[in-house]
């Protein structure tokens, strides 16, 4: 992880200027490498509160390309992110200017997966819904292989 950490962190200097969003899907690292950046912060924390109601949602609802775009409506698209302030998480905040993508093995997915007792497949079904908000944003994108 030093070395991602380290690489991430060159990339957020070089950008320092730029509103940026770090993204990957669930069990890829972004809260550990996020733990490392102080300036950083959470999308859910950008997003204004959600309603209990929104929050049974936003946890519990089954994982689907359109729950997904639900919730995505619920919390990143809310969040807008600022300069110098890297948000983290499953989808692409409100402004960003450049977005880091964490991209992770299948391998190193099923051992976090399983570490953490989360399903591998929805974590991939989630991996491939952020590869299309990804390409849909036509926003410029820097890509970093986790475990290198």
């Amino acid at each position: 992880m030093d070395k991602t950490l380290k690489k991430l962190k060159a990339i957020l200097e070089q950008n320092i200027d730029k509103k940026i969003t770090v993204i990957g899907t669930t069990c890829v690292g972004k809260t550990t490498l996020q733990k490392e950046i102080p300036e950083s912060i959470s999308i859910s924390k950008l997003a204004p509160r959600l309603t209990e109601e929104e929050k049974d949602f936003y946890y519990n609802a089954p994982l689907t390309k359109e729950n997904e775009e639900r919730r995505l409506d619920l919390r990143p698209r809310r969040a807008i992110v600022k300069a110098g302030q890297p948000a983290f998480g499953t989808g692409i905040a409100r402004g960003t200017e450049l977005i880091i993508y964490l991209i992770i093995s299948d391998k190193l997915l099923m051992e976090r997966t399983q570490s953490r007792k989360v399903d591998f497949n929805e974590a991939r079904v989630m991996e491939n819904f952020i590869k299309e908000s990804i390409k849909k944003s036509n926003l410029p994108v820097i890509e970093i292989q986790m475990g290198d």
